[in-house]
């Protein structure tokens, strides 16, 4: 990690980025409610380890973090408390092996969540309602067995959760999805990935690969791609949905029936295609305009 400064216990603001190497550091960080700057925790902590060689971060008092807070590859670091914080700038979590435990109890709000290559992580601490709020989130490469924790989502632009291959189910209660949703190769390999989106009206563009069932009851307009790939689910059904971008179906083995009663028209491609037990594509009674490429290739019978 860069050398970065470290915090005076008057200090509560850093034109650069604050360091936590021990459990001073944490000490003077916690005398402020607020921090104006980023805050990152070293690679290689001064901090007490136990007998199985894991160190344990602790921060008590701050509530707002107005920068980033980064921890990467702290390879010892098993356990990471914020005890009062309520809001970040940015939030990265990357390359941390062991970390089993992360309690930020009183989380509402960040701007970019980034977690990645974190096995040990089964369930996430926020708290509440949890985070309720956030621009984009990724999630990749994870233990985490549930999202319970930003399941109350309200807002977001970028949701990004792949690779998780423990995690059985997506919920959210967001109602717009302002740029790109993408879920795929999680618990591909077992019983699949179910998801489900009931308040989401609109969206930009939204992709799902590997999952199991998907649900979008309230879905009414996408701008750009709804797209479907290798998910094994047997049927799909929008019924609110009324215009997309693209509309696309591939290599869904176990789909058997699409029905979008409401949906009028489809502005870019329409695909449907390698759905191997799809018979008949008869669940769009109201389409009547398609302005981009038509691409349908299988064994119809109607």
């Amino acid at each position: 990690m860069a050398t970065a400064n470290h915090v005076s216990k008057a200090q509560c603001s850093n034109q650069g980025t604050l360091t936590i190497a021990s459990t001073a550091d944490a000490s003077a960080l916690a005398s402020c409610t607020t921090y104006s700057g980023s805050v990152a925790i070293e690679t290689g902590l001064a901090y007490s380890k136990d007998q199985n060689g894991h160190q344990q971060v602790v921060v008590e008092t701050v509530k707002k973090i107005t920068g980033n807070l980064t921890v990467t590859d702290a390879i010892n670091l098993a356990s990471l408390t914020f005890g009062s914080l309520q809001s970040i700038g940015g939030f990265e979590l990357g390359g941390l092996t062991v970390l089993s435990e992360l309690s930020m109890p009183q989380l509402a709000e960040v701007k970019q969540l980034n977690f990645t290559a974190l096995p040990a992580l089964q369930t996430l601490d926020f708290g509440g309602t949890g985070l309720t709020k956030a621009s984009s989130i990724l999630i990749t490469n994870t233990g985490l067995s549930t999202l319970m924790g930003i399941n109350n989502l309200q807002q977001v632009d970028t949701f990004n959760v792949n690779n998780n291959q423990a995690l059985q189910n997506i919920s959210l209660q967001v109602t717009s999805i302002t740029n790109s949703l993408d879920i795929e190769a999680n618990d591909g390999y077992l019983s699949g990935l179910t998801t489900s989106f009931p308040m989401l009206e609109t969206a930009q563009n939204m992709t799902f690969r590997n999952c199991s069932s998907i649900s979008l009851p309230a879905l009414a307009n996408v701008t750009e791609d709804l797209g479907f790939y290798g998910n094994t689910m047997e049927t799909f059904a929008a019924p609110n949905l009324t215009t997309a971008g693209g509309l696309i179906f591939v290599d869904n083995t176990a789909l058997t029936n699409i029905s979008l009663p409401k949906l009028t028209s489809i502005n870019a491609t329409y695909q449907i295609a390698n759905n191997t037990m799809l018979k008949e594509v008869n669940g769009f009674t109201k389409l009547s305009i398609v302005k981009g490429a038509l691409d349908f290739s299988g064994n119809f019978t109607e």
